[in-house]
């Protein structure tokens, strides 16, 4: 955070450098807080993640992003319950640390946009790879005990991703950036657990990001 930070303070020093016209794009980068919502009722735990990506302008009111981000999630639930006539009984995790890593192309609808503020919704497509761990690191997917009998995933999926979101631009067109919105992710084990589990949605994040644009001319 302290990075981000310091970047948009030094780009303040080079508004002498600013063009008329808006920039076509921006190489944008950040830092991020991430909830995970699953079959694990606990408190929600926020962690961190990193992205960096590309951010289209050529558009007023219709413009295209491409995304890269990696970070974690955790979930714990020590009073998870289910029910399970398989013998031997599973004995599923009650806690996860999934590492993920996800592309996605995001198209913005500016609501307002002006030389100096864009307001935009964002709905996207893309793909999630993610790696449930128990709490000494482990893979779970490699312990099948800890789901019922059969039960087996793959650790990649779609994500249709969808925010909110502004950015306040600079009269050099270097800007700052706050999204925040749900990866809708098209899976239910990022924690690794799914028909024991109580929930009959797919496992979802929260993402709220913190961002710098850079002009690229």
């Amino acid at each position: 955070m302290k990075h981000i930070i310091f970047v948009f303070l030094i780009s303040t020093a080079y508004t002498g450098f600013a063009q008329q016209d808006s920039t076509l794009k921006w190489l944008q980068f950040g830092t991020a807080m991430n909830a995970y919502k699953g079959d694990f009722q606990g408190k929600a735990k926020y962690t961190s993640s990193f992205h960096i990506g590309l951010q289209f302008n050529k558009k007023r009111k219709l413009n295209g992003s491409v995304m890269l981000a990696a970070g974690t999630l955790n979930g714990e639930d020590r009073n998870f319950s289910f029910e399970s006539s398989q013998t031997p009984k599973p004995t599923p995790n009650q806690f996860v640390k999934t590492d993920f890593f996800h592309l996605s192309y995001e198209l913005h609808y500016n609501i307002i946009k002006t030389e100096n503020l864009i307001v935009y919704l964002s709905q996207g497509i893309g793909l999630i790879r993610y790696t449930p761990k128990d709490s000494e690191g482990n893979t779970l997917e490699d312990q099948p005990e800890t789901r019922a009998e059969g039960e087996s995933y793959r650790k990649e999926s779609l994500m249709l991703p969808t925010s909110v979101g502004a950015v306040y631009l600079l009269p050099n067109q270097f800007g700052i950036a706050v999204q925040g919105g749900y990866l809708n992710t098209l899976t239910d084990y990022l924690d690794n657990i799914s028909t024991l589990g109580d929930s009959s949605d797919n496992d979802n994040v929260l993402q709220i990001r913190l961002g710098i644009y850079v002009p690229l001319r």
